[in-house]
């Protein structure tokens, strides 16, 4: 009899160290399948030059954009559908189509009155001027013709944020 309660507690401490490793494994997988925070464009670069047609038929230059938001959206793009209603101040608004310029348009309307839209393809001419790469929500604060703040989040190009 006390050989098979020796064997039934070995079991169980065998059973019990099984599960540690085993949540162990699966902890280290799922760290490593988490994609990495996007980059955004560093503070203080300098933007490159870029001309674009906005949606009005209008022509956008970066020396147009002294102190200014910045924000590169998609339509496809979740956390971007949250920030459309909030954009509340002027803001130049690229808005990557994706190849879909119906359902680009579609989103752009309801950005509001103070965005002026221009519709740009994936890795866009506009983008490489500002390092942004591709990456949406990208919102950047422009001052004196460089990044003053970047972001994913409309917080974090506040004003206050910008230096």
């Amino acid at each position: 009899m006390s050989f098979l309660v020796a064997v039934v507690a070995v079991l169980a401490v065998l059973t019990v160290l099984n599960l540690l490793l085993s949540s162990a494994i699966i902890r280290l997988l799922n760290d490593q399948r988490r994609p990495a925070a996007p980059a955004l464009p560093a503070v203080g670069t300098e933007i490159g030059s870029f001309e674009v047609t906005d949606a009005a038929g209008a022509t956008i230059t970066d020396g147009e954009l002294d102190d200014a938001l910045v924000a590169f959206l998609s339509p496809t793009c979740g956390p971007c559908q949250r920030i459309a209603g909030r954009l509340t101040e002027p803001t130049v608004a690229f808005v990557l189509d994706g190849g879909d310029r119906a359902k680009a348009v579609e989103y752009a309307a309801g950005l509001g009155p103070s965005v002026r839209v221009a519709f740009v393809g994936d890795r866009s001419p506009v983008s490489a001027a500002f390092a942004a790469g591709d990456v949406t929500p990208t919102l950047i604060r422009v001052r004196d013709k460089r990044i003053a703040a970047a972001g994913h989040d409309l917080d974090a190009v506040r004003p206050q944020h910008a230096r």
